[in-house]
């Protein structure tokens, strides 16, 4: 097994971010937001795709807030 000590914490999820792969949470919102878009709720599913964005962005500058 190989452990990486040299990395500071969450660099596996900075390097996974900046490569563009989904974590598992990203698709169950990618399908409930199909699952809306499927029945017709475009407008909703475009309203709550901007928020979660919004909210992730958030997200992400206020961690990088406290790190630096």
């Amino acid at each position: 097994m190989t452990v990486d000590n040299e990395s500071p914490p969450g660099a596996w999820r900075t390097e996974l971010d900046r490569r563009g792969i989904k974590s598992d949470q990203d698709l169950r919102i990618d399908d409930a937001l199909a699952t809306l878009r499927i029945r017709g709720l475009w407008t909703e599913a475009a309203i709550l795709s901007t928020e979660i964005t919004a909210m992730k962005a958030e997200i992400y500058r206020l961690r990088r807030s406290q790190t630096g």
